[in-house]
């Protein structure tokens, strides 16, 4: 029986350590393109921004906005979800730009199937266990953290790195911006 109770705490443990390192994506169901679809995807990145508190409106506090990157300009930052919202870069505490749909799910699965399949191993579990970890755990979170563009108090270096993942990478200084509209319908998201 106590060798029972090993196997199911190292399975709790592989499953736990698989999931934690994972990132959670920002973005709706659907929304952002498979990774062959990138580079044929004329809209913009999802990004989203965390505001320090009370940088915008003294009664908030830490806001976050998500939305279809649009563009940048000298002192803000473009983003569409209902609306375009404007938003200052020097008030942007956060910001993270996702570019396509990860798998990182479907890569934990396999690291967990393949461990538990060592199991009938037998002794060799012993070496064929710890092998599939080492490699699957880090292919996991790798996964999950691939095309995902984070800085923190991000400067200009940032936003001209990832200015070629807006709809709008040349700016919108010729452009009326009332005509942007969302790609998406905004009531199917609530």
């Amino acid at each position: 029986m106590f060798i029972h109770n090993k196997i199911i705490f190292t399975i709790a443990s592989i499953w736990y350590l698989l999931f934690t390192g994972c990132v959670a994506s920002y973005a709706p169901d659907n929304w952002l393109p498979d990774t062959q679809d990138v580079p044929q995807n004329v809209y913009g990145g999802w990004i989203t921004v965390i505001t320090e508190p009370g940088s915008l409106n003294q009664d908030e506090q830490w806001m976050q906005y998500s939305g279809e990157f649009i563009s940048y300009d000298e002192s803000k930052i473009y983003l569409l979800y209902d609306s375009l919202y404007q938003i200052p870069k020097s008030k942007i505490s956060i910001s993270t730009l996702e570019l396509d749909q990860k798998n990182a799910t479907t890569y934990g699965l396999w690291v967990f199937l393949g461990t538990i399949s060592t199991l009938s191993h037998g002794y060799y579990a012993s070496i064929t266990a710890p092998l599939w970890l080492l490699f699957g755990i880090p292919s996991a979170v790798g996964e999950s953290a691939r095309d995902r563009y984070e800085s923190e108090y991000p400067d200009d270096a940032y936003w001209e790195s990832i200015k070629k993942f807006s709809r709008f990478p040349q700016g919108v200084s010729d452009i009326d911006l009332s005509s942007i509209k969302p790609v998406f319908n905004f009531q199917e998201l609530k």
